[in-house]
C-alpha cells in the first residue's frame, strides 16, 4: 500500500508539474501583459496544488476508491484489472486516466501549440523582409523546446496509459508489455530534467549558481 500510495504520488506531481510549467510558459509567451498573475504567491499556490490533487488520487485507493497491487516485478501500481468486478473501482480508473492524463496532456498540447503559433505570427508581424539570424534561431529554439517537452511526455505516459485502460477493459496484457510501460512512464521524472538543462541556457546558468559553480549575474529574463 505504501509502494503503491509513494509511486502514484510522485508520478502525478511530476505530471501535474509539468501541465502548470507548461501553462506558465504559455502565459508568458502568449500573453505578456498578463505577465504580472506569476508571481511568488501564485506559485507558491500553485505548487500547493500540484500535491493536493496527487496526494488525493494517490490515497483514494487506501481509502477503498481503487486497489493497489504488486505487480511482481519490484513495483506496486494501480489494479487496473479490479475494474472487471466492480463499478467503483472501473470509476476510479476512467477518473484518473481523465483527470490525470487526458487533460494534461490536452493542457499542454494546446500550451506549446499556442506559443509555437505567436513566435512564428510575431515573426511575420514584425519582419518586412527577411528574418534576421537571432529571430530564426529564436523561432527554432522555442519550437524545438516545446516539441520536445511535449512529445518526451506523451511517448512516456501514452503507453502506461493505453494498457492501464486495456486491462481496465478486462483484456489480458503480456507481463513484459506492463513492465516496459511502467520504466517508460517513470523514465519521465529522469529525463525531464536533462531535456530542461540541454536546451535551455537559462536554466543551465541558475543551476550553477544553486549549485555555486558561477557567480550570480544580472540576466533579466526576456
Amino acid at each position: 500500500q505504501i509502494d503503491g500510495f509513494l509511486t502514484l504520488l510522485f508520478g502525478l506531481a511530476s505530471i501535474n508539474t509539468l501541465t502548470v510549467i507548461s501553462v506558465t510558459r504559455y502565459i508568458k509567451g502568449c500573453h505578456p501583459d498578463r505577465g504580472h498573475c506569476i508571481s511568488n504567491s501564485s506559485i507558491t499556490v500553485a505548487l500547493v496544488l500540484i500535491w493536493i490533487a496527487a496526494f488525493f488520487w494517490s490515497v483514494a485507493p487506501i481509502l477503498g476508491w481503487g486497489s493497489y497491487t504488486d505487480r511482481m516485478y519490484g513495483t506496486c501500481e494501480i489494479d487496473w484489472a479490479k475494474a472487471n468486478f466492480s463499478t467503483i473501482y472501473k470509476s476510479y480508473i476512467v477518473s484518473i486516466f481523465i483527470c490525470c492524463f487526458f487533460l494534461p496532456v490536452i493542457v499542454m498540447v494546446f500550451s506549446y501549440v499556442s506559443i509555437i503559433n505567436t513566435v512564428k505570427s510575431s515573426h511575420a508581424l514584425t519582419g518586412m523582409g527577411d528574418p534576421t539570424d537571432r529571430q530564426r534561431r529564436m523561432e527554432r529554439n522555442v519550437t524545438r523546446v516545446s516539441i520536445v517537452i511535449c512529445t518526451a511526455f506523451i511517448i512516456a505516459w501514452s503507453p502506461y496509459a493505453v494498457i492501464s485502460m486495456w486491462s481496465a477493459c478486462g483484456y489480458s496484457v503480456p507481463n513484459l508489455t506492463s513492465i516496459l510501460a511502467s520504466l517508460f512512464a517513470k523514465s519521465a521524472s529522469f529525463y525531464n530534467p536533462i531535456i530542461y538543462f540541454g536546451m535551455s541556457s537559462k536554466f543551465r546558468r541558475d543551476i550553477f549558481i544553486l549549485l555555486h559553480c558561477a557567480k550570480e549575474t544580472k540576466d533579466p529574463v526576456k
